[in-house]
């Protein structure tokens, strides 16, 4: 019995020595709470603390921020506090403000914090992109909303979006709610895609550009029968859809000329493309305000 009982304190003995020499390999410890261990982009809250190492030095900063309001101006001010100091203090017209952690790149060893100021219906502005470097706020880069798409479209708006993606090399993705809006598809959600370098941000040249989720699955109720066409901006047909059919919607593209064509695809997996201001084609839009 004394044998079995010294036997099972060897094996858990020895089972916890390994346990620790695991645990203190080079390269386990807290490896995840390194910049590069960040998944994605993470939402930020006020008035909850957060433990991220900002700079890549292997110790964890505290972040944390508060707003305050002013009904009567319509202001907002934005308190940043990052390990307990006052980092940042931005005051601008609007409802609220909106801070998100991200990773843009990968090889600087940092941290990003992307902060906007939130307005009504959900649109935003005076976005910019910030780092810490252990000390102070640096790198603060202006994400200005006033982008054109790679094309001559009178309007392509940025005012309503969310972060979708980091490629961790300068690249991020938004998801845009109607940057030009449609009479033909209503309101419908989109990705585009920008970079920052060089301290500037610049949208990625595109003409085609993927519906969301949510657009891509809404089916469209044909109000009338009427041709979609194989090519934007040509007259060569590829099928067409009759009163009562049901249909999808899935790419957006903006010719050269500055029209605006939509890709719809029937339950036959046939595709095609219609003109944006086309209306009463369909006998409900997605709308919101």
């Amino acid at each position: 019995m004394r044998t079995k009982l010294n036997y099972y304190r060897k094996a858990a003995l020895f089972l916890s020595i390994l346990a620790i020499s695991l645990l203190m390999k080079p390269g386990n410890c807290f490896a995840a709470e390194k910049s590069a261990g960040l998944d994605g982009i993470k939402t930020l809250h006020e008035n909850t603390v957060y433990r991220y190492d900002l700079n890549g030095d292997g110790k964890e900063e505290t972040i944390k921020y508060q707003i305050t309001e002013n009904e009567e101006r319509h202001t907002a001010t934005l308190k940043l506090y990052i390990d307990k100091e006052l980092c940042l203090t931005k005051k601008d017209d609007g409802l609220s403000f909106g801070i998100y952690l991200l990773d843009l790149n990968k090889g600087d060893n940092s941290l990003d914090l992307f902060i906007r100021t939130e307005m009504e219906s959900d649109c935003a502005k005076n976005a910019f992109f910030v780092q810490y470097d252990g000390n102070k706020i640096t790198h603060n880069i202006a994400f200005n909303i006033a982008f054109k798409a790679d094309s001559k479209a009178k309007d392509f708006n940025i005012y309503r979006y969310s972060l979708a993606k980091t490629d961790g090399a300068g690249r991020f993705t938004l998801l845009l709610d109607t940057p030009v809006y449609s009479q033909a598809a209503g309101c419908y959600y989109c990705y585009a895609s920008f970079q920052v370098q060089d301290n500037k941000v610049s949208m990625l040249p595109a003409s085609t550009f993927t519906l969301g989720k949510y657009s891509k699955e809404y089916q469209y109720k044909a109000a009338k029968a009427f041709t979609v066409y194989s090519e934007a901006g040509t007259k060569k047909i590829a099928y067409k859809v009759t009163k009562g059919e049901k249909v999808t919607v899935d790419k957006l593209y903006i010719a050269k000329t500055g029209k605006v064509y939509f890709r719809v695809n029937n339950k036959m997996g046939r595709k095609g493309w219609i003109v944006s201001d086309q209306e009463n084609l369909f006998a409900e839009l997605p709308a919101w305000g």
